[in-house]
C-alpha cells in the first residue's frame, strides 16, 4: 500500500492535531458476537470494522460533513514470520461502505472485501526499509500529508482466560490506539476473557469521538443479538 494516493477528500478526520484528546470505551460479549456473524461469512474483525463504519456514519454528520460513499481505513495484517524479525505486519486497505444503511449489508460487503485484501496484503509482505530510522523519517514526512486513509483500526487477540497482576485479577483490558500521521481518530480492540474491548482515541477539538463511540457500541450490540 502506498500513501501517495488521494482517496479521502478534505475532512475533519485528517489534519494537524490539537493538544486535546478524548477516549471512548466500547465492549461486547465475544462469543455472542462471533456466533452471530460467523453464519454470515464474517469474522469478529469484520464485525469490528462494521461497527467502526457505523461510528463514522454518526460522527461525520455531527461534525457538519456529508457521509461519503466509502471511507478507506488502514488495518494491520499479521504475516508469517521470516528471518530474525519478531513482528511481521502487513497493511490492508479496507474501504468501509458508509452509504449502506443496513448493518448486515455493511457487514457482508466488508467481509467480502477483507477476504481479498488479506490475501493481497500477505502477498505484498512488509517493507524492511521502513523499519530503520531513515525509512521511518521518510514515512512520517509523507504520512503527515496523506489522503489515502481516513483512520486506523487494529485488533489483536488477548488472553482467553483471566490473568492476575500483582496478585489481583485483571477484570478488563482497554486498548488505546496511537494517533499517527495526520489521522485524528483511531480504534484499537483486544479480546480478553470472553469479551472484545475497544478504545476509540480521538482529537477532541476536531472530531466528535463520543458520538462515534456511541454509534459503534450500538452497532456491536445489534450484531451480537
Amino acid at each position: 500500500m502506498t500513501l501517495t494516493g488521494r482517496e479521502v477528500g478534505s475532512t475533519v478526520l485528517l489534519g494537524e492535531r490539537s493538544a486535546r484528546r478524548g477516549v471512548a470505551f466500547v465492549d461486547v460479549d465475544l462469543a455472542a458476537l462471533e456466533s452471530r456473524v460467523r453464519p454470515l461469512g464474517a469474522t469478529v474483525n469484520d464485525a469490528l470494522l462494521a461497527s467502526v463504519a457505523s461510528g463514522y456514519r454518526a460522527a461525520l454528520p455531527a461534525a457538519g460533513e456529508q457521509i461519503p460513499a466509502q471511507l478507506p481505513v488502514s488495518v494491520p495484517v499479521a504475516l508469517q514470520r521470516r528471518g530474525t524479525s519478531g513482528n511481521q505486519v502487513g497493511v490492508m486497505l479496507v474501504r468501509l461502505p458508509l452509504d449502506v444503511p443496513a448493518p448486515e449489508d455493511r457487514l457482508r460487503l466488508i467481509a467480502e472485501q477483507t477476504r481479498a485484501e488479506k490475501t493481497q496484503a500477505r502477498g505484498q509482505g512488509t517493507l524492511e526499509f521502513m523499519r530503520g530510522p531513515i525509512g521511518a523519517r521518510i514515512m512520517d514526512r509523507v504520512a503527515r500529508r496523506q489522503h489515502l486513509v481516513g483512520g486506523f483500526v487494529t485488533n489483536v487477540p488477548g488472553p482467553a482466560a483471566t490473568v492476575r497482576l500483582a496478585g489481583a485479577t485483571v477484570v478488563a483490558i482497554w486498548p488505546v490506539a496511537v494517533l499517527a500521521a495526520n489521522v485524528r481518530l483511531g480504534v484499537a480492540a483486544v479480546s480478553y476473557a470472553g469479551r472484545l474491548y475497544c478504545g476509540v482515541h480521538y482529537d477532541a477539538a476536531n472530531v466528535p469521538g463520543a458520538t462515534f463511540g456511541r454509534a459503534m457500541s450500538e452497532e456491536l450490540a445489534r450484531l451480537s443479538e
